[in-house]
């Protein structure tokens, strides 16, 4: 079975150009008219500044940088040259945190509205960990999953689990959505796997570590070590409040009301994942929650994470798994440079998948990011559902819009290229899947590499990017926000989607 991804749109307001653009070549095309006028007027110093002026207001409006226009590295450089400008720039928890004594969770930058809701499953013992953002409104609960050798799998088999898959995605994008659903996300984090128990066993037990015997053996259990991954897979839910206020009225309107509702989605979620042949591990308590957000700002904690309830006991038993929920956030993290964040123990890096795949790929394509890397990296696919009025609003805008530019460019004699050919036939494509009753998402690819030492993630980020570019996607460096980019990319709170406006999906 076969899948090929719709080219990204190039189309702007006229012939592919946005407003700015538009606005940028006008204001050259002015100030090539007055650079004639002081010319014809004798001022040829005033003269020559205003056709410099036109030469780069016109480069800035046509220029493209990675991936984006000039116009829309604006307000990104903007951005992060006032936020480094007020110190917000430089983030430090922990005994410096303004909250580090109450109740709230310190997290750096959009993440720091995020609180803990107290919520208990039905079973009256199994707490879940809700993450509730004060200021956008929302509730996050993310879901263990494991995943099955899909590769090695029959092809009736391969396409059946792609045919539950596409059931799941039309089930969340439509009878959840309407249920206070807004966003959902994957993440599939590799981790280096602590388990080594022999090793651990020889370190803790060996008493004569000088003997022939001891380095045999030490050089034996620690070449396993390296060579150790663990793959940890999340689903991650994001609920609207807004949508659930009239549920959380009649049940009472305080946070327990909040969380009564939310779980009972949540236990549909879970089923819904379960009848598509996925397993789950139930969803994430506060302790466990807060120790992978824990664990990704800070790798060198990860053994001592792991290894709690077995191998710490404590004068009242066992020290309990994960991390206490108040703590999960680093002691300290900053932008180093425009393309690195830095955080507790390791430097991130994080990646956009501007462009899928344009030729025909396998179920499997990307197969490759998750067994040829070795490094500590996090795939994050965020998607947003589109209600279907919207949807068909969106389509039918678009078919109208590209059929007037086609219609401009015939009185122009311009050259209609292969790309909008290609972007016309997806859109006729997205058109007829929305009306078989397919749901449109709206969706981001992210991949961020952690690594100990600058050069050394340098050298991962290179091998992912290659990675992913045999693979024919084109991934692009977030410059300017490597701290959004990471809270997104790195966290299972489901997080990256440039906000909705209008008819746009």
């Amino acid at each position: 079975m076969k899948f090929q991804f719709p080219p990204r749109s190039t189309r702007g307001a006229v012939l592919g150009f946005a407003w700015s653009q538009i606005a940028l070549v006008m204001a050259g095309v002015i100030a090539a008219v007055v650079a004639l006028n002081l010319l014809v007027a004798g001022h040829r110093g005033a003269a020559v500044g205003a056709l410099a002026g036109c030469v780069l207001l016109v480069t800035l409006g046509l220029l493209r940088f990675k991936g984006r226009r000039v116009t829309e590295w604006a307000p990104v450089v903007a951005g992060a040259l006032l936020q480094r400008r007020s110190g917000q720039s430089d983030y430090r928890g922990g005994p410096y945190a303004p909250n580090s004594v109450e109740q709230w969770m310190d997290l750096p930058g959009p993440a720091a509205a995020y609180v803990w809701l107290e919520a208990t499953a039905a079973d009256g013992t199994t707490q879940i960990g809700l993450l509730h953002h004060r200021r956008e409104k929302t509730v996050t609960a993310a879901l263990t999953c494991y995943g099955t050798n899909l590769i090695l799998a029959d092809r009736d088999t391969q396409a059946q689990r792609l045919t539950d898959w596409a059931q799941l995605l039309n089930i969340l994008g439509s009878e959840y959505a309407d249920a206070g659903l807004i966003r959902w996300s994957v993440t599939s984090r590799a981790v280096p796997d602590t388990g080594n128990a022999a090793q651990r066993f020889l370190v803790n037990r060996a008493v004569d570590t000088s003997s022939d015997a001891y380095r045999s053996l030490a050089q034996l259990t620690a070449a396993a070590a390296p060579a150790a991954q663990r793959h940890e897979i999340y689903l991650s839910a994001v609920f609207d409040i807004a949508r659930l206020s009239g549920e959380i009225a009649q049940a009472g309107g305080t946070d327990a009301a909040i969380a009564a509702v939310v779980l009972d989605r949540l236990t549909g979620i879970e089923s819904a994942v379960m009848e598509a042949g996925i397993t789950t591990g139930g969803w994430l308590s506060p302790r466990a929650y807060a120790g992978i957000i824990r664990t990704q700002f800070d790798p060198d904690d990860q053994e001592v994470v792991d290894l709690r309830a077995s191998t710490m006991p404590t004068d009242n038993g066992p020290t309990a798994a994960g991390v206490e929920p108040r703590l999960a956030g680093p002691v300290a993290a900053c932008t180093v440079g425009w393309t690195t964040y830095q955080h507790d123990s390791a430097f991130s890096r994080t990646l956009w998948v501007a462009q899928m795949p344009r030729q025909l790929v396998a179920a499997t394509w990307l197969s490759p990011l998750y067994m040829r890397t070795t490094c500590r990296r996090t795939v994050t696919l965020v998607a947003q559902p589109v209600p279907a009025a919207v949807a068909q609003l969106a389509t039918r805008r678009e078919k109208v819009s590209r059929a007037g530019d086609e219609v401009t460019k015939r009185k122009l004699r311009l050259v209609r290229t292969a790309r909008e050919d290609d972007e016309a036939r997806a859109v006729e494509q997205i058109d007829r899947e929305q009306a078989a009753g397919h749901v449109r998402y709206r969706y981001a690819l992210l991949v961020t590499v952690t690594a100990t030492t600058v050069p050394d993630l340098d050298r991962d980020v290179r091998s992912v990017k290659r990675i992913l570019s045999r693979a024919g996607c084109e991934a692009i460096v977030l410059a300017g926000e490597q701290d959004q980019a990471f809270a997104a990319g790195a966290l299972p709170l489901a997080r990256g989607l440039k906000p909705a406006r209008g008819w746009s999906a």
